[in-house]
């Protein structure tokens, strides 16, 4: 068990636009073979918690197991596609191992290519009430994939690869699933209430400044609208406060750092900037009826 939790970013990119990967799983050797320059295998262990400063975007193509995310585990069963967000904790537990592609990307690329689009934060599978994080696939839907994918990856391997191309390619894969997602019954039901735009300003804010930024005045601020305006639009959407809201998110990343390092309660106090470690154990005992010491012990029995 580590004090910190393992994160990968993206190389730095010698122009301007951050730059955009494509691995492949470590046992997909197969995979564009005939190319001069071969598809990098993805450089963390799968295996293992981490996370990533990045979006992250899992075309498996074959393999059986579970994808643990933030202490929610999906079945990987044949053919699917797996979302990851900034700061999530997840680890691939395999029984089969997976073959296919991982793209990996950051939130300025994607908007940089593809302007008029929805925003990232907007999309099913990354809106942080409505995350879906995987999608099973159709054989068609899965040809339709692959064929999209090798094309990304013949663009990305070529010896001056077009980023333009590579970034519209990446909206559109991301339109798709995007398409797939709401032509689905249960989707297209729970998508049936529309979060207003400001509300969605409201949870991006949130997921990029939570640890910094803990009172709801803040985020009026930025969002030019008052705290009262701006709580009783989150009640009415999202069912819970703003306040709680944002301290959801807070105790979410206490609940990774239990788990996953070896840092005391006070020194994750500490982490999420709740000034007083008292406080933070005894908002913590409320809203999960354990205190941060029983969590770490029940929750690690249980998942590692």
């Amino acid at each position: 068990m580590a004090q910190n939790i393992p994160l990968h970013t993206l190389p730095k990119s010698p122009d301007t636009i951050p730059a955009f990967r494509i691995y492949r799983f470590k046992n997909s050797q197969g995979i564009h073979q005939e190319s001069p320059v071969a598809l990098p295998i993805t450089p963390l262990p799968t295996d293992t918690p981490h996370r990533h400063s990045y979006y992250e975007m899992l075309f498996i193509e074959e393999g059986e197991g579970f994808h643990e995310i933030d202490f929610h585990s999906y079945s990987i069963q044949g053919t699917g596609l797996h979302f990851l967000t900034p700061g999530q904790v997840h680890l691939l537990n395999a029984s089969i191992p997976c073959k296919g592609y991982i793209l990996a990307f950051s939130e300025d690329f994607y908007t940089f290519y593809n302007p008029g689009n929805v925003s990232i934060a907007q999309l099913p599978f990354f809106q942080p009430t409505r995350r879906q994080p995987i999608i099973h696939l159709t054989e068609a839907e899965r040809d339709y994939f692959h064929n999209l994918m090798a094309n990304m990856v013949t663009e990305h391997l070529a010896t001056h690869p077009d980023q333009s191309l590579i970034g519209r390619y990446l909206g559109l894969v991301l339109q798709k699933c995007g398409s797939i997602v709401m032509q689905r019954p249960n989707t297209a039901q729970a998508g049936s209430k529309i979060t207003p735009e400001l509300v969605g300003k409201f949870q991006e804010l949130v997921e990029k400044n939570f640890l910094q930024w803990h009172e709801v005045q803040r985020y009026a601020l930025e969002l030019s609208v008052t705290p009262d305006y701006l709580s009783k639009l989150v009640k009415k959407f999202l069912g819970i406060s703003a306040q709680e809201y944002i301290l959801e998110k807070l105790l979410l990343e206490a609940k990774r750092l239990l788990v996953f390092t070896r840092l005391s309660s006070k020194e994750i106090a500490y982490h999420i900037q709740m000034d007083d470690p008292s406080y933070f154990s005894r908002i913590f005992k409320k809203k999960s009826g354990l205190t941060p010491n029983e969590y770490r012990e029940l929750v690690r029995k249980s998942t590692i």
